[in-house]
Parts: structure tokens; C-alpha cells; sequence
């Protein structure tokens, strides 16, 4: 990091794909600091992994996790009421598995503490995943449209109905979409034809804090309330836990 640059800051709420790699390489100025990967503070992240090794004990289970650009420990810490636990069954060796959770340091050894975890059951999404770590890696360092650090807003597309918007909205029933929810006020339109979207590559919902990345100038908080009156109205239902929705259509 350059110094006299401060790093771009980031919502802890915030969800960024991103490889073992860029885990491995992050920068962490201080050890109470946030680690920065692109010059972007991380807060919450998500990767996509093959499990090489399991170690359980009584209070949590460890996974050696490769995703082909590195390896690094995921600890998912046990608790006999989350859905999570229940599911640790199902993860095994040579599996392939999505991680949600948030880079730590012990001693000068990362690993990951998993808020989320499960197995892959299609392997569509493992090439997503990179796909998106691509992307979100280029957002940042590159922008978009020539404006560093600007991210497009792939959901005002549903409002306009601009030809170039609507090509940045992929799928085929994209004019459905705009027509199945034209009586929606403006912010609940544009969520959910991000969500209906997002929900081909998110199978246990489209989580609250990607919604609002995708949704420029838009305040999490002001996304969080739209989809919980989106839930209540039948038009989103919670998936993996309460800030993962799926289109209930």
C-alpha cells in the first residue's frame, strides 16, 4: 500500500467473492486493523473451495480448504441450534463447499471463521465464483465506465427501461420481470429484479448486503427495510437464515 493513500473503507456488511489467494496476500497494517485486499478494506467474504482435510473437536470443526489459487483453514464453530451444524454432515472430503465469513489472524496464521457454510451441489457454481471474484477484483482496482471504484448499478435498469440497462439485467424474461412487478414503488422494484436475478446463482437466497453492493447510493439499511416489507407482502421469502431471500415467483 502506497503510503499517504488511506484505504478505500468498506461496509462490514458488505460481501465480496474473492479466492484464497487474495486472503493470503491481504494486507493488515496493524493487528487490530481491517486486512485490505485492492486497497479496499474486507469485511465480510465469500469463497468457493474444495476440502482437502477435516479435524473435529468438541466446540468446532476445522476444514484445510484449496480453491486452486491457495489453501487456508475454515473453523465453523459448533452450536447444536444452528441449521449449519446440522448440515456439517454433509461436508466431507474432496467436497466441494461455499464459505461465508470473515478473515482472521492468531498468532501470524490466517484462517477463516465461517458464519456460513455448505456443500456445492452444483458445480455451475464453483465457475461463478470465479467469474465474480474476477469481477468484483476489477470493480475495484479498475471502476467502471472509466470512474475508479464505482460499481453499476444493475438494478436501475428495471426502472428506466433503457435498452443498455436492460442488457446489463441477463435472462430471458428480463421484460417479465419489469412487467411482473411495475406496481412496485421504486427502490422494491429495482430489489427484486436484482434478487430474481441473483437467485439462479444464489441457491440459499441472495444475501441483504449483496442486494445493497449492486443498489448504488442506497443505504443498507433502507434495503434491509424494503425487503423485510417485501417478505411481509409475500413477494420474498427467507432462505438460509433472515437476511437470505429468494422471489417467492
Amino acid at each position: 500500500m502506497v503510503a499517504g493513500f488511506a484505504p478505500k473503507r468498506a461496509s462490514n456488511n458488505t460481501l465480496r467473492p474473492v479466492t484464497i489467494r487474495q486472503l493470503i496476500n491481504a494486507e493488515q497494517p496493524h493487528p487490530d486493523a481491517d486486512f485490505i485486499v485492492d486497497g479496499a478494506e474486507l469485511g465480510q467474504l465469500t469463497f468457493v473451495a474444495v476440502v482437502r482435510n477435516i479435524s473435529r473437536n468438541a466446540t468446532n470443526i476445522a476444514y484445510s480448504v484449496e480453491d486452486g489459487t491457495g489453501q487456508i483453514e475454515v473453523r465453523q464453530w459448533l452450536d447444536s441450534s444452528s441449521d449449519d451444524t446440522q448440515k456439517a454432515s454433509e461436508i466431507r472430503q474432496n467436497v466441494y463447499v461455499r464459505v461465508l465469513g470473515t478473515l482472521k489472524s492468531f498468532q501470524g496464521r490466517r484462517s477463516l471463521s465461517a458464519g456460513h457454510m455448505r456443500a456445492v451441489v452444483d458445480y455451475n457454481e464453483v465457475l461463478f465464483h470465479r467469474l465474480e471474484a474476477i469481477h468484483s477484483h476489477l470493480q475495484i482496482t479498475r471502476g467502471t465506465h472509466g470512474a475508479p471504484g464505482t460499481q453499476p448499478d444493475v438494478g436501475q435498469g428495471l426502472i428506466r427501461g433503457q435498452p443498455n440497462d436492460i442488457g446489463a439485467y441477463s435472462g430471458s424474461n428480463a421484460q417479465n420481470v419489469l412487467d411482473q412487478y411495475q406496481s412496485l414503488d421504486e427502490l422494491p422494484r429495482r430489489i427484486m429484479g436484482i434478487v430474481t436475478q441473483e437467485a439462479e446463482n444464489h441457491h440459499d437466497g441472495v444475501h441483504v448486503s449483496h442486494i445493497a453492493r449492486m443498489l448504488r447510493n442506497v443505504d443498507i439499511a433502507q434495503v434491509r427495510s424494503a425487503v423485510e416489507d417485501l417478505s411481509s407482502e409475500g413477494y420474498l421469502y427467507t432462505a438460509a437464515d433472515d437476511d437470505h431471500v429468494l422471489p417467492t415467483a
